[in-house]
């Protein structure tokens, strides 16, 4: 019977447990980095050919915009409009062969129309005395377009030209200019010249076989190129000429209206070059791996003999410290690793008996609920979604309020009010989350929900008014309530963390308590925060569209609980709903009658100000047909 193998000495064992570990840890990151390089070189070409098609854009924009300059000169030179008003093709041919030997290589072609599609003159001689096909698709865009300008890419005498349509006014437009510069031999290699890529311009005919129009390969890789390049992938392709591959990157440079691949730019980098570098640095990685196990190997006989008796000493501290023992120090004998460990039990020993402190401490930074979520959980970046009531308040008045006093004072006059309302809101089962000046943003629902956060948020909003204006100051609350799902955890980097959420309800809350001031309310809430809180009386105000954000919401007016109200103001409110459906049905005077009645009714006469000043604009600028009552804020 075999026995089993035993290793008696630690050495050994640690020696034989670090190969064992050390052998697929190697491996598996050389396998890593391995493919990562891979990646890293395919990455690195397909980001060349990005960028080099980019430049081939730039460049062809660049110089459509210096053809459109020129161009647009001409259209406006006194002698060649004289020259076309007399009516002299002569004048006007040598016009523009002029234009064209100072144009820097700009422009190579010009051509002049009239507004019948006749050719007046033509520098190329091609031949045709009406414009068809291409051409004449240029002009009627051409008219189309507001600025009278258009272009395209057509063959001229065999070689693909972009070309640019402009009208020609005297000062009625009576003909049309066409100009344009060639993608040839000539502009292809200025461009490789700027992205050390090799440039094609291929075209594909209605049928046949791929046509290379201007390129800088050579003849035999151009047929090459065009028996192997499959147009109908926009995905990257290897082209082999002859031993060698080359990765390829097609960029359109027009299309068809049925969406066919007609004239297209070729970039094309070398793979096989790149791949040299690749295998340089494995040969490197492997030498490297063999001598990080041989060093390795060394250090573990080292480390056999040297962990052996600090370890068991540090056993023994971290026992008595386990038992309740503080006070117990470990000896750092070293400043390795095993010394590091020893300072980080003594740490550990001093981090224990300072937790409460630091608990007590943090307690007064942030909110109770808050510290316990950063004492309990790994302190890191991230969160959860979760379902939240956010509350904004502000202080309507504080500016003014605090001309006249003293700096002190004005801190004295602020942390007041914000400690009344930091009460206000814990005493409802909410967390302040941040102070921003005198402006106050609370949580209900994290990081602890609680059975009726919306409900707990409309209180506190009530409370926060009625604590206000309670006050012996000439102060007010705005608050804005939104709720929704947002993301809930630590925020900011890996040296500070700041519990908060984020999302588009923290937004919205935050503009519906900047709108209270337009709509003269104290409060602003949510449709989905009136929803929540069915317990609640609310004045439906508007549907409104806020700053930044497309879909429009209903905004309400928090009035009290349901069993608050008197009848009276029920009346009110159903009056004001009423008002309020004939405003969005347009009808006007009926509308405009109601809000009068209740402006002279209600204490707030400047809401239904609001809405008999937009009433009386639209009377005389009706909305559009669509128009569904929405009002739009384009400022926040």
């Amino acid at each position: 019977m075999m026995k089993r193998l035993r290793f008696t000495s630690f050495r050994a064992r640690l020696v034989t447990l670090l190969l064992l570990l050390l052998l697929p840890v190697l491996a598996g990151i050389f396998y890593y980095v391995n493919r990562n390089n891979n990646d890293y070189t395919e990455e690195t070409i397909n980001r060349y050919l990005q960028l080099g098609a980019d430049v081939f854009d730039f460049t062809r924009q660049q110089q459509a915009l210096t053809l459109r300059s020129i161009t647009n000169s001409l259209t406006w030179d006194f002698g060649f409009r004289t020259a076309y008003a007399a009516n002299d093709p002569a004048t006007l041919f040598d016009a523009a062969l002029n234009v064209l030997d100072r144009s820097l290589q700009n422009a190579d072609m010009m051509m002049i129309v009239d507004l019948e599609g006749r050719v007046i003159i033509d520098t190329e001689l091609q031949g045709f005395d009406e414009l068809e096909g291409q051409w004449q698709a240029l002009l009627q865009s051409a008219e189309q377009n507001p600025e009278r300008v258009s272009e395209t890419l057509a063959p001229v005498n065999g070689v693909p030209y972009q070309l640019i349509a402009l009208p020609l006014y005297l000062p009625r437009q009576v003909a049309w200019v066409i100009s344009g510069f060639a993608l040839d031999e000539n502009f292809v290699n200025r461009v490789k010249q700027t992205i050390l890529s090799e440039v094609s311009i291929v075209r594909a005919p209605e049928a046949g076989s791929l046509e290379v129009l201007a390129s800088t390969l050579s003849v035999a890789n151009q047929q090459s190129l065009a028996a192997q390049l499959q147009l109908r992938s926009r995905e990257l392709q290897r082209i082999r000429y002859g031993d060698e591959e080359w990765t390829s990157l097609l960029r359109p440079l027009f299309e068809t209206e049925g969406g066919d691949l007609q004239t297209l730019a070729v970039i094309q980098r070398s793979y096989d070059e790149n791949q040299v570098n690749v295998l340089q640095f494995r040969q490197l990685l492997i030498r490297f791996y063999l001598l990080v196990l041989l060093l390795s190997v060394i250090a573990a006989l080292w480390l056999a003999r040297s962990i052996s008796r600090p370890l068991t000493r540090l056993a023994e501290v971290v026992a008595r410290i386990e038992g309740g023992d503080y006070q117990r120090r470990a000896r750092v004998e070293s400043r390795d690793e095993l010394g590091e460990l020893a300072e980080s039990v003594n740490s550990m020993a001093s981090g224990l008996a300072e937790k409460e402190k630091v608990r007590d401490l943090l307690g007064k930074v942030v909110s109770h609920e808050i510290a316990e979520e950063l004492l309990s959980n790994p302190v890191e970046l991230g969160g959860e979604e979760r379902d939240v009531t956010i509350l904004f308040s502000d202080i309507r008045g504080f500016t003014s309020y605090c001309e006249n006093l003293s700096p002190s004072a004005v801190l004295e006059a602020l942390n007041h009010v914000l400690s009344e309302i930091s009460n206000i809101v814990e005493a409802h089962h909410g967390v302040v989350d941040k102070f921003q000046g005198d402006a106050v943003m609370a949580l209900f629902g994290a990081p602890v929900s609680h059975q009726d956060d919306a409900g707990n948020a409309m209180q506190a909003a009530l409370d926060i008014v009625a604590a206000l204006a309670a006050m012996d100051t000439e102060l007010s609350a705005c608050v804005g309530v939104n709720t929704g799902r947002v993301v809930a955890g630590n925020l900011g980097s890996r040296n500070r963390l700041n519990y908060s959420v984020i999302g588009d309800p923290v937004n919205l809350a935050a503009r519906l308590e900047s709108l209270t001031r337009l709509y003269h309310v104290n409060n602003l809430v949510s449709e989905s925060s009136a929803r929540a809180a069915p317990e609640f009386v609310y004045r439906e105000l508007d549907e409104v569209r806020v700053a930044g954000k497309q879909n429009p919401v209903k905004i309400f007016e928090l009035l009290g609980r349901q069993e608050s109200l008197t009848e009276k103001e029920r009346e009110e409110i159903a009056r004001h709903q009423q008002a309020l459906t004939l405003y969005r049905q347009a009808s006007w005077q009926q509308a405009q009658s109601l809000f009068y009645e209740l402006q002279r009714s209600c204490d707030n006469k400047a809401l239904y100000q609001v809405y008999l000043d937009r009433i009386a604009h639209f009377m005389n600028n009706p909305p559009g047909p669509d128009w569904q009552g929405v009002f739009s804020f384009d400022k926040k």
